[in-house]
């Protein structure tokens, strides 16, 4: 038996998320198993889960993986990221790798100006959600999929910032290369998990056969951010299990 956008919705209301919030979603569309809808049905729910007045948002990120075009450009973090952003109300930042795509009146101030900046740095749509205190929703998904953990980063500065890499942004006048902050391997960031929990900082909710968590970003970013100061590499990979870790390492 298939999900509906209603139930998806009443899920989301269940777990606190009211009118006129500022939601930040990450989501796996396999999770709920059938979707009345599909993709598209989940992004529906998304964005009437804070109506009236709420605005909510999702990565859309390519990871350098495809030429840079903002209307254009796929998004690779997964089908209901895609539909979203295809939808003729949402906006999306202009970050070359690490764009975020959004639906609801503040759409435009948050996302505004993201290619001046780092993709999770000061001012970038992650960091300006944080400041305002948004939910953030995993859908199917854990910590590692929470990409609100590398504002944390950000924050307190880790060495590993430093990593660059190079895209390809397709302009009026062909394609140029640009050259970009590289966030980190997010593999183990399913260690904030526990601080999180002792803390009592997560809400647990199941929609239909998905397991989903909801948590307000400043308690994510302040449990990360604890750990961070404590040991910088609190949230890579073990060492010799992860060539982008391994690489961050050598940073100092």
């Amino acid at each position: 038996m298939s999900i509906t956008t209603d139930q998806i919705v009443e899920g989301i209301r269940a777990l606190g998320v009211r009118p006129g919030d500022l939601l930040l979603a990450h989501t796996s569309l396999k999770s709920f198993g059938e979707v009345e809808g599909g993709a598209a049905g989940v992004a529906d729910a998304l964005v009437q889960s804070v109506l009236p007045g709420g605005t909510v948002f999702v990565p859309t990120f390519n990871f350098s993986q495809v030429p840079w075009d903002r209307n254009a450009t796929p998004s690779l973090t997964g089908a209901i990221t895609e539909a979203f952003r295809k939808r003729p109300d949402a906006l999306r930042s202009d970050h070359p790798t690490h764009a975020v795509a959004g639906i609801g009146p503040l759409a435009g101030e948050i996302l505004a100006d993201h290619d001046k900046h780092h993709p999770f740095g000061e001012e970038s749509p992650l960091w300006r959600l944080w400041k305002r205190n948004a939910w953030v929703l995993l859908i199917g998904c854990r910590h590692n999929s929470s990409s609100m953990i590398h504002v944390a980063e950000e924050v307190v500065g880790v060495p590993y910032l430093n990593r660059t890499r190079t895209q390809k942004v397709i302009t009026p006048h062909g394609t140029k290369e640009v050259t970009l902050r590289r966030p980190n391997c997010s593999k183990s960031f399913n260690r904030v998990d526990a601080p999180l929990r002792g803390s009592s900082k997560i809400i647990d909710g199941t929609i239909g056969p998905s397991k989903v968590m909801l948590m307000r970003s400043q308690d994510i970013v302040t449990v990360a951010s604890e750990m961070l100061r404590r040991d910088p590499m609190a949230l890579l990979c073990d060492a010799g299990t992860c060539e982008v870790c391994d690489e961050a390492r050598t940073y100092r």
